[in-house]
């Protein structure tokens, strides 16, 4: 089994992805941490200076390496599943799990690293909202694709592990 877990920027995917791979006793796997020891530089360097199409063909040819072994929780970017049809990827090979969280949730959490990250830097509080919202909608019509989609904003490992089993 393999579960991919997608969701905005900010939304706890990592967090709870290493959660759940303890849980169920499987590997867990952050794929923009692959692409790093992958390719040898940070995701940060990549995509300031090979720009987003080159950063996506890199996370595709990543992602498409991490779904070979079994028993793996993949965490991704937050715009992994939006591009290079990433998200069929996901659902042939595993269950995708969307984490919705709050956008007034996604922008506390992202106001306090907006200046590690060159895409949210210098953006005032009002242009971090809109961006929140502008890519949210962009990216929604792929999330919802989820097989589990999880709302909230603390979204916990048992949430999690009560709806996948709940499914079943």
């Amino acid at each position: 089994m393999r579960y991919f877990i997608i969701g905005f920027k900010g939304s706890g995917k990592t967090t709870l992805g290493r959660q759940l791979a303890e849980r169920l006793n499987m590997k867990f796997i952050d794929l923009d941490e692959y692409i790093e020891e992958i390719f040898g530089r940070s995701v940060i360097d990549i995509y300031s200076t090979e720009g987003e199409d080159e950063f996506r063909n890199k996370e595709w040819k990543a992602l498409k390496e991490v779904i070979k072994p079994d028993h793996i929780v993949v965490s991704t970017g937050g715009g992994a599943p939006c591009n290079c049809d990433n998200i069929n990827l996901m659902e042939q090979n595993g269950e995708v799990i969307y984490l919705d969280v709050y956008n007034d949730t996604l922008f506390k959490r992202l106001k306090l690293i907006a200046n590690e990250r060159p895409i949210l830097k210098n953006k005032t509080e009002n242009e971090l909202k809109l961006y929140i919202r502008q890519q949210k909608n962009i990216c929604e019509p792929q999330y919802l694709r989820a097989k589990y989609i999880i709302r909230g904003q603390d979204i916990t490992v048992e949430k999690v592990l009560e709806i996948i089993i709940s499914s079943k």
